[in-house]
């Protein structure tokens, strides 16, 4: 058996399933962020997660912020492709509040943030990117 024959079989590639995770910039009408604050490292967040099987990244941004936020959300623009160091890359969305009701996951903790808040939080190099670049409305990104 090839290598590609290998790694087309389903069970033998669990880590190309995950590789990809979608996040959204999330902001209202008020220019408030939408994040998720981590209890177990008082660290702040996107919305992030994988795609499941058949699902694609945009549809997958749509429901990982609302399993993560209660907020559903409508994606309204790319913000880019950004390459992480775990050799997975995580595609950013560009989205608006429509609707649901904030409240957190056993992971964390939904909160709306003022941008200008951010430098008094404790939110790691790469969401900030990703933020920085949503919030310019940039060019999609790719890093």
């Amino acid at each position: 058996m090839s290598q590609s024959d290998y790694l087309l079989k389903p069970q033998t590639r669990p880590y190309y399933r995950n590789a990809v995770a979608t996040s959204t910039v999330v902001v209202d009408d008020a220019g408030l962020l939408l994040m998720v604050r981590r209890p177990d490292s008082d660290s702040y967040h996107l919305p992030v997660g994988p795609p499941c099987s058949g699902e694609t990244v945009s549809v997958a941004a749509c429901r990982v912020a609302a399993e993560s936020t209660g907020v559903d959300v409508e994606i309204t623009g790319l913000v880019g492709i950004f390459d992480q160091p775990d050799d997975a890359f995580a595609v950013c969305f560009r989205g608006r509040p429509i609707g649901g009701t904030l409240a957190g996951c056993p992971g964390g903790e939904a909160v709306w943030v003022e941008p200008e808040r951010l430098d008094e939080l404790n939110v790691p190099i790469a969401v900030r990117q990703c933020i920085e670049h949503g919030l310019d409305a940039r060019e999609p990104f790719f890093a």
